[in-house]
């Protein structure tokens, strides 16, 4: 089975940490460290790989750092509904919305988050 990388959630957020890719000697990627709070947009896709379409989760954080998280990774299905605990507003209901109709990539905003404006 192939590594998508793998989720942990916390109380204050998640860390994503993605496979090892390259040769045996090299190092993964450090860690991919966010809090609930700082996440700004969360879009939900599906790609489609020509035998099977893939759900993602693209994530923008404040500082402008963003991430793709696979289905595929381990503890997806937790993060989802950490979002759905943490983030206001959260959109439950997106996998109606973006996994049907097949052969469509179906992008949709499930969570934005709204700051209040200073003037």
């Amino acid at each position: 089975m192939r590594n998508y990388g793998e989720l942990a959630i916390q109380s204050e957020g998640f860390v994503f940490q993605a496979p090892k890719r390259g040769w045996f000697w090299q190092k993964p990627p450090p860690p991919f460290l966010a809090a609930f709070p700082a996440i700004e947009r969360v879009i939900a896709l599906k790609l489609d790989l020509i035998t099977i379409d893939e759900v993602v989760f693209d994530i923008w954080l404040e500082d402008g750092r963003g991430i793709r998280i696979c289905e595929s990774a381990k503890g997806f299905i937790e993060l989802d509904a950490a979002f759905a605990e943490h983030l206001p507003g959260y959109f439950r209901d997106w996998r109606g919305v973006v996994i049907f109709p097949a052969f469509e990539e179906n992008r949709t905003v499930i969570f934005q988050r709204m700051r209040e404006r200073v003037y």
